[in-house]
């Protein structure tokens, strides 16, 4: 902190270490994507408001030193928004500062108090509140298996109780990392089918008369039918007439390798349940080559 650092300032600290802990993974990302020439247009726009939220709040928290350290980044990323070539090393560099930095906060007394949420929380909120979340687990996805996405969410102001999204958030986890391993095309295999190279990702919600339906689609590969048969078979499943029942059975994979990111299947099993859990339903369909839509249904 300086010198100059007043008590005020001081009871902003837990608020921003709490929001670089959300902001600091989705930079990261966001510099390994460029190391590994994955950031396209809309993953450099993402990283640059992340650099600026970090550096608005550190500066507004008082410490003026990590939020110079972070609009240094911050002009790097601007200028790959911009097409201009950027200092890779020195950004990397900066950002082992800001991570010390930070540490350095975390040792002040004022971070050990706790954050008061107030009363008067909204008890409700949209499925666009979780899009941060989702947009790491996409983000991260896509880098293992260097492949490109772009998630979108349009939420139609369809608002849930948070206590139900944040028992359907991890279902929502499980969909998005899917349909980035085991769904979208490598960039490479995209082009040639005439696709852009980055995959989409949308997440929609709406309300119907006494329900609410999200749906997470993908324009990618597809689910193919035959292949769901063929390996529930090798896996010794009863057959049903409905293939795409087959990919929420426990320990059901398309996939003959599973990987650190996910497996078609993995976890699917654990989405029907959380769905389940709350009085919901879920569907699948799709078809070959033109993508996958997983429909989620719930009482509201």
């Amino acid at each position: 902190m300086n010198a100059g650092q007043n008590e005020s300032d001081l009871k902003l600290l837990p608020v921003f270490l709490a929001e670089a802990a959300e902001l600091l993974p989705r930079i990261d990302i966001g510099l390994s994507q460029i190391e590994q020439g994955l950031a396209d247009a809309d993953a450099l726009r993402r990283l640059q408001r992340n650099l600026h939220t970090l550096k608005g709040t550190a500066r507004m928290t008082g410490a003026l030193a990590l939020g110079e350290s972070v609009h240094r980044i911050e002009l790097e990323a601007k200028a790959l928004v911009a097409g201009q070539t950027a200092d890779l090393p020195a950004m990397q560099a900066d950002y082992r500062t800001v991570l010390q930095q930070i540490d350095a906060l975390k040792a002040l007394p004022a971070a050990l108090a706790s954050i008061d949420p107030g009363d008067d929380e909204n008890p409700e909120a949209s499925v666009e509140s979780l899009l941060g979340r989702l947009q790491r687990v996409a983000d991260q996805a896509a880098l293992d298996l260097h492949k490109q996405v772009h998630l979108r969410c349009q939420d139609n102001d369809v608002y849930l109780e948070r206590r139900l999204l944040a028992v359907l958030a991890p279902a929502l986890e499980h969909l998005v990392r899917n349909a980035v391993a085991h769904g979208i095309e490598m960039p490479e295999c995209r082009r040639a089918l005439g696709k852009p190279a980055a995959g989409e990702i949308e997440l929609m919600c709406r309300r119907d008369a006494d329900h609410v339906t999200i749906v997470v689609s993908d324009d990618g590969t597809g689910i193919d039918p035959a292949a769901v048969k063929a390996r529930a078979s090798a896996l010794g499943l009863p057959a049903v007439e409905d293939a795409f029942e087959l990919i929420f059975a426990p320990g059901f994979s398309t996939s003959a390798e599973t990987n650190h990111v996910a497996g078609m299947g993995i976890g699917l099993d654990a989405v029907r349940a959380i769905v389940d859990e709350l009085g919901g339903r879920i569907a699948v369909t799709s078809e070959p080559s033109r993508g996958t839509e997983f429909h989620i249904g719930l009482p509201g």
